[in-house]
């Protein structure tokens, strides 16, 4: 049989100055319209956003401490919303 070997792991101690940056520049986004509901215990933020890649719309989800997000870029966003339209037709459950 094998010998059982125990290995040691060695911390270095990383100081900010040798923290590896991105080279990507900070994107910073203008927010062009927001809209936040609050529908039972959760709160959803609905964003049209801009930053230098184009416009993008920005939903939230917020509930229980917990934040979930999704990005759908503009050119996809009559896609999405038909989408979602078609859903809830299929499903008989379409706001009147």
């Amino acid at each position: 049989m094998g010998k059982l070997c125990k290995k040691t792991r060695i911390f270095l101690p990383f100081h900010k100055s040798a923290a590896v940056k991105s080279s990507a520049p900070e994107m910073i986004d203008d927010i062009i319209e927001a809209k936040e509901l609050r529908i039972e215990r959760k709160r959803f933020y609905v964003e049209l956003r801009e930053n230098e890649r184009g416009k993008f719309l920005r939903i939230t989800e917020e509930a229980h401490g917990r934040r979930n997000t999704i990005i759908v870029p503009s050119t996809g966003v009559d896609d999405f919303t038909a989408a979602i339209s078609e859903v809830l037709t299929n499903n008989g459950t379409a706001p009147v």
